[in-house]
Formats: C-alpha cells, sequence, structure tokens
C-alpha cells in the first residue's frame, strides 16, 4: 500500500500481525547471511590485513523476503506516522493502546480515563476518528 491511501482500521489492525510477519521473515533470513574474513596483503607495503565479507546467500527467495520484509516495514511507518499525527493526546493514546500495544476497548478505557468512559465510548471515538480522516 502506498503512503498516500488514507488509514483504514484494517490497516491499523493489521500492525501487530505485520510486525510478527516482520519477525519471521528475520529469522528466515538470518539463516540466510553469511560472513566471512580474508587475510590479503596488498602493495607497496605488502602488510597482510584481513577484510571483512558479508552478506546473503543467493537463493531464489532470498530477495521476495527482502522485498516483503520492506513493504511490511513502510506499511508499519505508515501506521505509526498517522497515529503520531494525532493531535489529541487522549486520542492518540487510544490508538497506541488499541493498534501498537493490542489492547482491549475496556482496558483502553481503563487505562485511559480509570474507568470514567466506557469501552464503547473508546471504540465509537476510534472509529470516528478514523472516518474523518479517510
Amino acid at each position: 500500500m502506498e503512503r498516500n491511501d488514507p488509514m483504514t482500521m484494517s490497516r491499523l489492525k493489521a500492525y501487530r500481525r505485520n510486525a510478527s510477519a516482520i519477525e519471521d521473515i528475520k529469522a528466515e533470513l538470518s539463516g540466510k547471511y553469511v560472513a566471512d574474513s580474508i587475510s590479503v596483503c596488498t602493495p607497496p607495503s605488502y602488510t597482510p590485513h584481513s577484510t571483512r565479507i558479508d552478506g546473503f546467500l543467493p537463493s531464489g527467495d532470498t530477495l521476495s523476503l527482502l522485498c516483503e520484509q520492506a513493504r511490511l516495514e513502510r506499511e508499519q511507518r505508515s501506521v505509526e506516522e498517522f497515529i503520531k499525527g494525532i493531535e489529541d493526546y487522549q486520542t492518540r493514546r487510544m490508538f497506541v493502546l488499541k493498534f501498537i500495544k493490542g489492547k482491549t476497548y475496556l482496558q483502553i478505557a481503563m487505562q485511559v480515563s480509570g474507568g470514567r468512559i466506557t469501552e464503547d465510548a473508546v471504540e465509537k471515538k476510534i472509529k470516528r476518528y478514523i472516518s474523518k480522516k479517510s
């Protein structure tokens, strides 16, 4: 998805799934990453020195994994930028708790207001904000 796409509830809800997928991709890529060093002598002194060579082993799926990781990381940044752009502190905190931290509406109501607002009020505030911004 492009950064200019409007923020939707489904994009926000995907944040935590995407974070998990990124970790899975990193774990898979870590087995494909190799590093080694070689000793070389170069003129004019011919003094030996080591050079490190590292990178991913070439394979068909390495590039696709790297591309998928980059796409998911861009989407994560888009969600984070959207949330950071929420001017009202309480609303921004609700979004962080819901979509970044994965809290329930009830947990958010308790954290944000000490129970003075209901979970329905939290849900409505989030949905209204998203519909206003899309």
